[in-house]
């Protein structure tokens, strides 16, 4: 079973407005919880795939050590002035989702 937890975050206005739009009897989505889930999910997704594609960089550990099945690094901050990104957070997968 899938463990579910509540999240809370303020958004614009006018992203509740959008959302209205969606969701409800005439809706693509039957709640703005699907819709966020959904959104999310898609969002996710694509920025682990762009992280996966990274150059990765570590001064401290061989990049063979590094597995690509079981984590994924992700820019601590962004480039400036077109640098490389030097500095990276370390996330474990714990789940892949199949589609």
């Amino acid at each position: 079973m899938l463990k579910i937890k509540i999240v809370t975050c303020n958004v614009p206005k006018s992203y509740i407005e959008m959302m209205a739009k969606l969701v409800g009897k005439n809706g693509l989505y039957p709640s703005r919880s699907e819709l966020i889930r959904v959104a999310t999910r898609a969002f996710l997704i694509k920025e682990l795939e762009n992280a996966k594609n990274m150059i990765r960089y570590n001064d401290s550990e061989p990049e063979e050590k590094f597995d690509d099945k079981n984590f994924v690094r992700v820019p601590a901050k962004k480039a400036l002035n077109g640098e490389s990104v030097r500095e990276f957070k370390t996330y474990r997968i714990i789940k892949r989702l199949e589609y």
